[in-house]
């Protein structure tokens, strides 16, 4: 029986991306964000915990129906520089293929979260695409991951 993706953590899923971090990276100042109170269609490039807090670099994309040969997601990668947000505490968190195991949104915690999304190679993160809600504060209080086939 092959081990559960949730006991292989990588390194950079627990601390902050230093050396990994491109040029022009445009970090929110804590607790705000250009997105807060809204609802955004995002790619996110790494997630990280340090503190006990969910971290993700994230940017806009756009997403387009695709339902031939059945229902899914084409992501369109959105340009310009990521923005580091935080995660509430109490943020709900939805994953589906390929990211999460089912076609529907299952739930799963933060942790699966960043162990998931680190497992994939950065090539693969481009291609995926999340539906994020923003609190007034700036933080994601909500995380869906877009079916893609």
């Amino acid at each position: 029986m092959p081990t559960p993706l949730t006991t292989k953590v990588p390194a950079t899923a627990t601390t902050p991306p230093t050396a990994t971090t491109a040029p022009g990276d445009d970090t929110a100042p804590t607790g705000t964000t250009r997105w807060a109170g809204t609802k955004q269609f995002m790619q996110i490039r790494e997630g990280w915990i340090s503190g006990g807090r969910t971290y993700l670099s994230v940017r806009t994309a756009r997403k387009v129906a695709v339902t031939d040969p059945h229902e899914a997601w084409l992501i369109i990668p959105g340009e310009g520089p990521y923005t580091t947000v935080l995660m509430a505490t109490e943020a709900r968190v939805l994953l589906s293929v390929p990211l999460g195991d089912n076609s529907h949104p299952y739930p799963y915690s933060q942790t699966e979260l960043v162990n998931r999304l680190m497992a994939e190679p950065s090539s693969s993160r481009s291609g995926l695409g999340y539906d994020l809600s923003f609190d007034g504060k700036g933080q994601v209080t909500r995380l869906q991951s877009l079916y893609t086939s």
